[in-house]
């Protein structure tokens, strides 16, 4: 899984800005356009068999390959967690006539034409961004169109099936039952609805007594980032499952609240979760880590967030929907 490197490589971009590099391009509307992805294919992120090793030449390869996709979360983000994101703004219209073209496009539903499961992998890690985004732009009062629903839905749908056939049960499943979610909050499908149901029970049950899971110890030194990953999967999970109307008992929050109180110790005491991985564990560096669980997080993030991770300064969860305050905020809104 690329999570690690793609979110430490990303920076904020300007959206308006015309950067060579980027692949943005103007219309005569003065729109920025950018090219969509039919399909995305990648290059293995590790060179171990644990995953825990990242590839340094494929994450540069792979950084150049994701730049559209990039862009165009950086472009839309901007705009939508502006102060006056509204139809008739001139950059949220933008935003929404390229969130059309990439819909009406089919972005990232073609399969590749040789079978690799890296693009599949970080697609279906993208989609729960791609969902969160149109929960915004229907939150701004715009209304999405049937070719934009039929392509969040369609993307999700293939991600579901990727993962009910799949034998992934760590943070990558949780991500996509996330994705589910919230593609249910915008219309239903009880396909997913009923996989992300499975789902947040399975990820209820892998959390040990001890607030650690066995899955995400395994991946050696990058332990602690796929348990903080897994964390944040669980949170937006939830979140997105109060929309639809379930209501978490008093034993799974308590569940949830464990993972985050291990992960705020190890922050800052990392000795057991090394013992149990058998490897010297990384410590996250940088707010790509913080992003989501800073917005969703509340009151599950302890003491021990505050004093041994970064400072709670960056919300903008980069292709995850952007401010993860205002993410959260809309999901709640909508709390049955």
């Amino acid at each position: 899984m690329g999570i690690v490197g793609f979110r430490s490589l990303v920076a904020v971009v300007n959206c308006f800005m015309l950067v060579a590099t980027t692949g943005v391009a103007y219309a005569e509307s003065g729109c920025p356009s950018i090219p969509p992805m039919p399909t995305l294919e990648l290059k293995s992120m590790y060179s171990d068999s644990k995953g825990s090793v990242i590839s340094s030449a494929n994450e540069d390869a792979n950084s150049k390959i994701m730049d559209p996709i990039v862009t165009f979360f950086r472009t839309i983000e901007h705009a939508l967690d502006g102060a006056d994101a509204h139809p008739g703004n001139p950059e949220t219209d933008c935003a929404f006539q390229l969130f059309g073209q990439w819909a009406n496009a089919g972005t990232l539903t073609f399969e590749p034409h040789v079978y690799e499961g890296q693009g599949k992998v970080k697609r279906g890690l993208l989609n729960p961004g791609f969902q969160i985004i149109g929960l915004k732009f229907r939150a701004a009062g715009y209304t999405l169109n049937g070719s934009m629903l039929v392509w969040l839905r369609k993307m999700d749908q293939e991600n579901v099936e990727f993962y009910t056939k799949g034998a992934n049960r760590a943070n990558q499943r949780v991500w996509a039952a996330t994705g589910a979610a919230l593609n249910n909050v915008l219309q239903r499908d009880p396909v997913a609805l009923a996989f992300q149901d499975q789902v947040w029970h399975e990820a209820i049950a892998a959390i040990d007594n001890d607030g650690l899971i066995a899955a995400e110890l395994e991946r050696g030194q990058q332990a602690l980032v796929y348990h903080i990953y897994s964390l944040s999967a669980t949170l937006v999970l939830e979140a997105a499952r109060n929309a639809l109307g379930y209501n978490e008992s008093a034993e799974e929050r308590q569940r949830v609240k464990k993972l985050a109180v291990a992960i705020g110790e190890t922050l800052c005491d990392s000795h057991k979760m090394e013992e149990l991985a058998k490897a010297k564990i990384r410590i996250p560096d940088g707010q790509w880590a913080y992003e989501v669980t800073n917005g969703f997080g509340g009151d599950r993030l302890d003491a021990n967030w505050l004093r041994c991770g970064l400072p709670q300064t960056d919300f903008n969860a980069r292709d995850m929907g952007g401010d993860s305050r205002r993410s959260a905020a809309i999901l709640n809104e909508l709390r049955h």
